[in-house]
């Protein structure tokens, strides 16, 4: 018995857990495992062979004597769970004995608990399911996340126990925030005026917030939730109080060059440099446009009408073009000059479908940002 406790001792300071089970592991529990190690390597080790019967014995014994009344500080269903971990661990030392040859010939009272494991995970699937149903009596939203959390438990535990796919169904319906989302206004006109086809802002922010997986919080459009009946919890306001095309305009207007260059030196000695100036005219075209947009967002409580978010949301698009042409010596341009002159990019203005849908982006994404930044949908 002392050289089993000794082994047990070394097992315990030197093992490092690699399973969900192992913390479970009592010294008796790590002083098996060893010894069958020790016969896994060497089937005529004559120390394991002596000490494994009576290591085994003592690790079945303590866990035979447990039941659920061990754990009876942890909450229903928990203590079954707990319980059925430690009969996990006899679970795991029964396949490991029964891989190893050596190891289960002399072990004479092998004991697979398997039936154990699943009566302890049906009881704890009972009581999760019955503390789910408890929770389905209160009619608010923080009770019925509480209910899907046990029915959850209880259909990991037990896949399909009884009816209770059902009720996490219906619990978490219970639970879930609806948030509809209204059409977008988009400064007095529709969206067909700026050249859509659909209302595409709309669609985009409900599927952005629904990836997002906001816990209990659902995003529908107002013919989604019409159509399935669904009543709002909080509602989502988009109104382009600003939506500027700007006119196109056309300036023309010259930039003069001079430049100092040396065209040679004096005959003196040492000879001295020799400066000329030299000039150019660049005759520039500029075309440009500048619009802007301001998209006000407003997310209230449908019921109290206190706002959870309201903030403007501005973007801007300045497009200019600029070509040139030079005369003069070509040695007084800067490379600003030569960029205009050698701009063969597409000079082709942008259509107010173009802009309108930069600008509304630009507007979208800030908004996205600061919702994901910190708007709470919950209650």
């Amino acid at each position: 018995m002392k050289k089993i406790l000794l082994l047990a001792t070394v097992y315990f300071l030197s093992c490092s857990p690699g399973n969900h089970l192992k913390k479970f592991y009592t010294a008796e529990d790590k002083t098996v495992f060893d010894l069958v190690e020790k016969l896994q390597k060497n089937a005529t080790d004559k120390e394991p062979l002596d000490l494994l019967p009576q290591a085994y014995t003592v690790a079945l014994d303590k866990r035979k004597q447990l039941s659920e009344a061990n754990f009876n500080t942890l909450p229903p269903g928990d203590r079954y769970q707990q319980l059925a971990k430690e009969y996990g661990v006899m679970q795991q030392m029964y396949e490991k004995i029964n891989a190893v040859p050596a190891a289960k010939k002399i072990v004479k009272n092998l004991w697979d608990p398997s039936v154990q494991i699943l009566t302890a995970n049906n009881n704890a699937a009972k009581e999760y399911y019955n503390q789910g149903l408890a929770y389905m009596n209160y009619d608010n939203r923080v009770s019925a996340r509480s209910a899907y959390d046990y029915f959850s438990k209880a259909n990991k535990l037990v896949p399909g126990y009884q009816d209770v796919k059902n009720l996490m169904q219906e619990a978490n319906e219970r639970a879930t925030i609806k948030v509809i989302v209204q059409n977008a206004r988009y400064y007095n006109q529709n969206y067909n005026y700026w050249g859509y086809q659909n209302d595409w802002l709309q669609q985009q922010i409900i599927t952005d917030l629904n990836n997002q997986s906001f816990r209990d919080v659902r995003f529908y459009s107002e013919w989604d939730a019409k159509n399935n009946r669904i009543r709002a919890d909080r509602l989502v306001n988009l109104n382009f109080t600003e939506l500027y095309v700007g006119q196109f305009f056309n300036k023309r207007f010259i930039i003069n060059r001079s430049k100092n260059i040396q065209i040679g030196t004096t005959k003196d000695v040492p000879g001295k440099p020799v400066y000329k100036t030299i000039y150019a005219t660049v005759n520039v075209n500029q075309r440009y446009m500048q619009s802007r947009a301001t998209l006000e967002c407003r997310i209230y409580d449908e019921v109290t009408g206190n706002n959870l978010l309201y903030d403007r949301f501005p973007s801007n698009d300045d497009w200019k073009v600029e070509t040139a042409t030079y005369t003069g010596d070509k040695d007084a341009l800067t490379q600003d000059d030569w960029n205009k002159i050698n701009n063969r990019g597409s000079l082709q203005m942008p259509t107010r479908n173009e802009v309108a849908d930069r600008l509304i982006r630009r507007s979208y994404n800030l908004l996205l940002s600061r919702i994901k930044a910190g708007v709470q949908f919950g209650s």
